[in-house]
Formats: structure tokens, C-alpha cells, sequence
């Protein structure tokens, strides 16, 4: 059977509301018993920030990240089903998908340094498949294919990523991303008057990252680092990464 994995979940909310759920961890059974699964959840809080866009550029000040317990041990190959994307995002998700991968594979950061990862991505193609997580939100088993589509999850969920992984070397097997398409507006181009709309690319790049073996830094020291907990809803910033973001991706890579 799959190891169990304790979860653990991404608050995108407004700077006064505290925001987070442990999630369950329920998953289908494996026919490697070498393979451990990790879901990450990002939540959706009930506002937005209205300063968000009058922030300085984040982040450059503070290297700090956290590492979990896998890496990519090669290129990551992945696919897209734009099934249910929404009608706000449906031409441009795919563009957003793309980008947030590029940017964590080759350390696109705010903060002017030159990236020198050796992580590698490719974009393979459309899929009839599916993102291996449930309306619940928990990972129901790895089908050996790296899949990015829409779907319903619980209502504070924004996207939930599963990873999985062989405990034995670290090396991540395949990695799925679900993004909600129920309770949640979404955008690639931010509206003039947004309101409680997230940022399809700035979700994706977090969820990126987990794949890519970054996990959450604490929330009160390092809240402008891609890789916090929470986010603000009608922002930008986090579609690259902090200085802590590619400090921990360059330990990995």
C-alpha cells in the first residue's frame, strides 16, 4: 500500500483572516509498494487584499525555504486537458500552465539573479486524462502520467497538487495538478476592478514548486516567499520567485 503521508495546506487569503485545514490523507493503493503520495492544497479565503498591487517587489531579503523529501530526477514531462477550464481563462490557461512550469524548472525570480538550475520541463500535449485527485481533495492514485486539468474540490480549495514519489532514491514519479472550477474566479490578464479573483499563473507556480520538492516556509517570517501559504487574491507578485523560492531550488537542482 501507499506510505501515509501527513498533508498540508495553502491558505490564499486576506492579511487579517488565518486560514488553514489539514488535509486527509486518503489515497488508492499502488501496485509498487516503493511509491509514497503527497497532496498540497491551496485554500481560498473568504476577501482579498486591497494593497496587494501597491506592494514593493517581495522577497529579495529573505532566503529561507523548506525542502521535502523527494526532487525531479529528470525532466518533467507533462500534460494538459482543458476540460472545464473556465470561459475567463479558457484561451490563455494553457500559456499560464506553461509559463509557471518554465519558471520554476529555469528559476525565473523578482529579485535580478542568474539562475543556474540543471531542472528541465516539457509541455507534451494535450490528454483525454484526467488529474489523479478527488472531489474531496485527496490523491486516488498514480496512473504513471503527469496530468494538469479542472475540476471540483472542496469550496476553500483553489488547486491541489498530488506528488508521488519513491521513498528509497527521492525521485518523483509523476505529479498531478487539479484546479478548481467551481467556487473560484480565475484570470491570467488581472482585471482593472478585481475582486476575490485569483491568478491562475501565480497558483500554478506554487503548485510547481511542491512538485519540484520545495515545501511551505513559515507564513510570519517569510510571507512574500512564492513558497508561504498564503497569498492574496487580485495579485501578480508570486507568478515569480522570491530570494528563498531559488535558494531551496538551487540546493535541489
Amino acid at each position: 500500500m501507499f506510505r501515509r503521508i501527513a498533508f498540508s495546506a495553502i491558505g490564499i487569503a486576506a492579511v487579517a483572516i488565518s486560514a488553514s485545514a489539514a488535509v486527509p490523507s486518503s489515497v488508492a493503493a499502488p501496485s509498487d509498494p516503493d511509491v509514497a503520495v503527497v497532496g498540497e492544497a491551496i485554500l481560498a479565503g473568504p476577501a482579498t487584499v486591497a494593497k496587494a498591487a501597491a506592494l514593493p517587489v517581495p522577497g529579495c531579503d529573505d532566503t529561507s525555504y523548506v525542502l521535502a523529501k523527494w526532487k525531479l530526477a529528470s525532466r518533467f514531462d507533462w500534460y494538459y486537458n482543458a476540460k472545464g477550464a473556465p470561459a475567463s481563462v479558457a484561451s490563455t490557461a494553457l500559456t499560464a500552465i506553461k509559463n509557471a512550469s518554465q519558471t520554476v524548472a529555469s528559476g525565473r525570480n523578482r529579485c535580478g539573479a542568474t539562475p543556474t538550475l540543471t531542472s528541465t520541463q516539457l509541455y507534451r500535449g494535450t490528454t483525454t486524462r484526467v488529474a489523479q485527485v478527488s472531489a474531496t481533495g485527496t490523491c486516488t492514485g498514480n496512473d504513471g502520467q503527469s496530468v494538469v486539468s479542472w475540476g471540483t474540490l472542496p469550496s476553500t480549495y483553489l488547486a491541489y497538487t498530488c506528488v508521488y514519489y519513491r521513498p528509497s532514491t527521492g525521485a518523483v514519479l509523476a505529479s498531478d495538478m487539479l484546479i478548481d472550477n467551481k467556487y473560484h474566479k480565475w484570470y491570467t490578464t488581472q482585471p482593472a476592478a478585481c475582486s476575490n479573483t485569483f491568478d491562475l499563473e501565480s497558483v500554478a507556480v506554487h503548485e510547481r514548486g511542491h512538485t519540484a520538492g520545495l515545501s511551505h516556509v513559515d507564513q510570519t517570517r517569510s510571507a512574500l516567499q512564492l513558497m508561504s501559504p498564503k497569498s492574496p487574491a487580485c495579485s501578480t507578485t508570486k507568478r515569480l520567485l522570491a530570494a528563498g523560492d531559488l535558494a531551496g531550488l538551487n540546493k535541489l537542482y
